[in-house]
């Protein structure tokens, strides 16, 4: 019986992953499914005793127990004629999130699972990108590009930065352990290195100079982090460099939007006002919070009696409401407060410690090496674009706890307890 659940398990995340960026109501089948099946196999292992807690299982709970808090809690001012707040819902959003990423982290599967999950994440982005880039670019029923169940612009581009970096990743292991000139090396590196290049031009063509930016940064550490000859980094560095000149020659829309903010002196996009509403928002709650999901019910007369409580001058002017804070880090300070930035700096500074003392030797073999960099670049694409705009949240923070989770995984079975012949005590099947 179990191992039809384990069967179920494998099935569930397969179908999740291809759905995730493509398929609305699916996605959200197979997310339940998979959670479901994770959480039985769970309680079977605890029955079994095969469970083993890391400092990964007490991260999680740390973080799905004080965003717990600060929704039971949620500091929001009361509203006149808002209705209800919506904490539970920003709650629900962030914890089927962690649960993927966590469950993940705690799976078992074989070198060959891991290789298909693996590319299961570059082929399932590859139809919603192509169908988005003809709904912009040939049938123009869109006025920027999305992937169809990802949405908003930003959103979209921020998933296709991560898949840039795992497929990127994927090309360079392939050239570097595939033999010189056969026909076997040049077949395996066609599709790699195209899709590559897709995914890096579609987030040019999707104008989000953030994410722009940061897959600019990703390619090269990357390029740099994978051994290689230095023929290749020399084509990588003059293949990045050609597509920037490029780009700024031709003026295309990502250069055009910067110019025209350049002229309207917002540099930021008026992401500093957005800033400000977070900061002032931020003394509602300091401790937890106002409750997750629940900035865009922020007012300015929330702001206005905030300001003046401390005999401050209030100045309309100086805020913007966009829906979101457009920054990360604010995001948990605002919603989840003092406590929900803490929890979320240490999330982030575990993980790219364990991407650090992990390094060497993820790069022994080839899975190893293509998990390394999925979950570097979930990393990077996460709290690196979110200095500038809201990430971990739907379908791109399901998509960074997957790459989490499955170098995580792996790592903990086939690297940290190989050599002490410990297998048999994590429950593998």
């Amino acid at each position: 019986m179990l191992n039809k659940i384990y069967s179920l398990d494998l099935f569930m995340l397969s179908l999740l992953i291809l759905s995730l960026p493509s398929l609305e109501g699916p996605k959200h089948i197979f997310l339940v499914g998979y959670l479901i099946t994770r959480t039985c196999i769970e309680i079977a292992e605890i029955n079994l005793k095969k469970v083993i807690l890391s400092y990964w299982d007490y991260i999680f709970i740390l973080i799905i127990l004080t965003a717990l808090l600060s929704t039971i809690y949620a500091g929001m001012p009361k509203l006149m004629d808002k209705g209800n707040l919506e904490e539970w819902k920003g709650y629900r959003v962030l914890l089927t999130a962690i649960l993927t990423g966590w469950f993940l982290s705690r799976s078992n599967y074989t070198t060959g699972q891991y290789n298909g999950l693996f590319k299961l994440i570059i082929i399932g982005a590859i139809p919603p990108l192509l169908w988005g880039l003809y709904q912009y670019l040939v049938l123009h029923t869109k006025s920027s590009l999305e992937l169809h169940s990802v949405g908003h612009v930003n959103h979209s581009a921020i998933y296709l930065v991560m898949i840039f970096g795992a497929t990127f990743g994927y090309f360079l292991t392939k050239f570097n352990n595939t033999k010189k000139n056969s026909a076997a090396s040049i077949s395996c590196q066609i599709l790699p290195a195209f899709f590559s290049l897709l995914f890096f031009l579609s987030i040019i063509i999707g104008q989000s100079r953030g994410a722009f930016i940061f897959a600019i940064l990703l390619g090269l550490l990357i390029l740099f982090s994978i051994p290689k000859t230095k023929k290749i980094k020399i084509i990588g560095l003059v293949t990045l460099t050609g597509i920037l000149s490029l780009t700024l020659f031709l003026k295309v829309g990502i250069v055009e939007k910067q110019i025209n903010y350049q002229k309207n002196n917002s540099v930021l996009s008026y992401r500093d006002k957005v800033w400000n509403v977070s900061i002032e928002a931020s003394r509602f709650s300091p401790l937890l919070g106002i409750g997750m999901s629940n900035w865009h019910f922020i007012t300015l007369d929330h702001l206005k009696k905030s300001v003046e409580s401390r005999h401050g001058k209030f100045n309309p002017d100086d805020y913007g409401f966009p829906g979101h804070s457009h920054n990360l880090y604010l995001t948990a300070l605002v919603e989840r407060g003092v406590i929900g930035l803490l929890v979320t700096l240490i999330f982030m500074g575990v993980w790219i410690s364990n991407l650090i003392k992990t390094y060497r030797q993820a790069l022994k073999s080839n899975i190893s090496s293509n998990l390394w960099v999925g979950s570097f670049s979930a990393w990077l694409a996460t709290f690196g674009i979110g200095t500038v705009n809201t990430t971990f949240h739907h379908e791109h923070a399901i998509l960074a706890c997957i790459l989490f989770g499955l170098y995580s995984s792996y790592a903990r079975i086939f690297l940290k307890f190989k050599d002490r012949n410990t297998l048999k005590t994590t429950g593998k099947r």
